[in-house]
């Protein structure tokens, strides 16, 4: 028995300094990977510092993903148009949630899809210029809010864009008040304000562009990153979205 016992011993102590080689491993991964500082936006039901704590459908699966890496996570809430500077002169690692554009990939890398997006035209069912018209685009006046990937897109397109609001409650009320006969929207987002808006029903909307949303990290950021990081912050951001969500990446 003491024989068997001390032949044993060198395969134990390799198992075991291997085991231990494996953790320290892991544990100077975790300890490597930067804090990361993301830009948001108050945009319900996306992202809202409601009651002191950040949630939403975009912030919850952030916070899951970051949990899961594990990486320590700092959220900023600024107006969007803001958030984005932030990303581009190093004051945050990031964005989100933001749909794809050319000027953004110039200077950050976008993540799997996190949340769904539909660019929707709202108007009202009395003015004259409606999406479908065969004038729309030259005569109505069209905006979205600042900073929006959408109010690129109106201008690249020839619409008659006007100067945009900073949030999307202004935007609907210009709408309503008739300063503007159309506006280009994220439909859960104002789809929500019109609930609660006692003229909803005075409202119509026309599909205009799939459009998911993503996390933006700054090719900065990243480059101080293992090579792999952008596989493992994809692959923690899938694992907690929802399955239909987490269908759409496939």
């Amino acid at each position: 028995m003491t024989h068997a016992t001390h032949r044993s011993t060198p395969w134990l102590a390799s198992w075991m300094a291997a085991l231990a080689l494996a953790c320290a491993a892991d544990a100077v991964r975790a300890a490597s990977l930067a804090p990361l500082k993301l830009s948001t936006h108050e945009l319900p039901p996306y992202s809202t510092q409601g009651r002191g704590r950040p949630s939403g459908l975009a912030v919850d699966v952030v916070v899951c993903a970051a949990k899961r890496l594990p990486l320590g996570l700092e959220l900023e809430f600024v107006p969007w148009a803001r958030a984005q500077k932030h990303a581009q002169e190093g004051q945050s690692d990031g964005f989100f949630a933001a749909s794809q554009s050319a000027e953004r990939d110039a200077y950050a890398t976008r993540s799997v899809t996190i949340a769904p997006q539909e660019w929707r035209w709202y108007a009202l069912r009395s003015r004259p210029w409606q999406p479908s018209h065969p004038e729309f685009k030259a005569q109505a006046r069209v905006s979205s809010f600042l900073g929006a990937n959408m109010q690129t897109w109106l201008k690249e397109q020839g619409y008659r864009v006007q100067s945009p609001p900073t949030q999307s409650t202004a935007l609907l009320n210009m709408l309503m008040a008739g300063r503007l006969d159309a506006i280009l929207a994220n439909h859960l987002v104002m789809d929500q304000l019109l609930a609660a808006h006692p003229r909803k029903g005075e409202v119509v909307s026309h599909l205009a562009l799939d459009k998911p949303l993503s996390v933006y990290l700054t090719h900065r950021y990243l480059g101080q990153q293992s090579p792999d990081f952008m596989d493992r912050f994809n692959a923690a951001l899938t694992a907690c979205m929802g399955p239909t969500t987490a269908a759409s990446n496939r």
